[in-house]
């Protein structure tokens, strides 16, 4: 119900110069093409705090966050959609196999925009907030973090952090335009616990979603 509601409320916006056209108000994404990225899987954990492992948890953000962005008519691009790494044999470090196989889904694809989705952790146990990079240069990139970073900021209530420019493989090397969101720090206990919770990873995920719809209205 939330999701219908927020769809239609979209039908007051001005899409006059926007980046979606009229006929797509109703489902605002339609014609988009969006590659989602749960990063680290397989054989790559990425960070952890004791049972609680990264790729785990952007996983179940990843897939709430595409079930949102078909529901408003997007094509949704998933590197993966299960505990699968991107290898191929034969050559090559892991990590930069895996990367490269990443991009090869997303340009074969076509993609206009790129989530990657991370999960952060430091040596301190007092860092905690989600936050959106962006590739150091690209103004789309800064307006996608800037539009994501607001709306989480605004639905979790629970992070000041600011987008931060940064120079990333997924995306330096994509031609879509990308943002590497950091959905919080496993090393904070507190946050660990929340970004277990369906009811938080769903919140997440919506506000990531309102992100892309507020960036393609501008």
């Amino acid at each position: 119900m939330l999701l219908v509601i927020a769809v239609f409320s979209f039908l007051g916006w001005g899409y006059s110069g926007s980046r979606v056209s009229p006929a797509q108000a109703i489902l605002p994404l339609s014609g988009i093409i969006i590659g989602v990225d749960p990063g680290h899987g397989g054989y790559d954990p990425g960070s952890s705090r004791g049972d609680i492992i990264e790729k785990d948890v952007v996983l179940q953000i990843a897939l709430y966050l595409r079930d949102y962005l078909q529901q408003a008519g997007g094509l949704v691009v998933m590197t993966r959609d299960e505990d699968v790494d991107l290898l191929e044999i034969p050559a090559g470090p892991k990590k930069d196999r895996d990367f490269q196989n990443r991009k090869k889904i997303i340009e074969d694809s076509g993609a206009d925009l790129l989530i990657s989705i991370h999960a952060n952790a430091i040596t301190s146990s007092q860092w905690r907030g989600a936050q959106v990079f962006y590739q150091e240069g690209s103004e789309e990139g800064r307006l996608l973090a800037s539009a994501i970073q607001y709306e989480m900021s605004r639905v979790l209530k629970n992070t000041d952090r600011q987008i931060k420019s940064s120079n990333f493989f997924m995306l330096r090397e994509i031609s879509a335009k990308a943002v590497i969101v950091e959905v919080g720090f496993l090393t904070n206990p507190e946050e660990a616990d929340l970004l277990c919770s369906p009811d938080y990873q769903k919140k997440l995920a919506w506000s990531i979603y309102v992100g892309i719809i507020n960036y393609l209205s501008q």
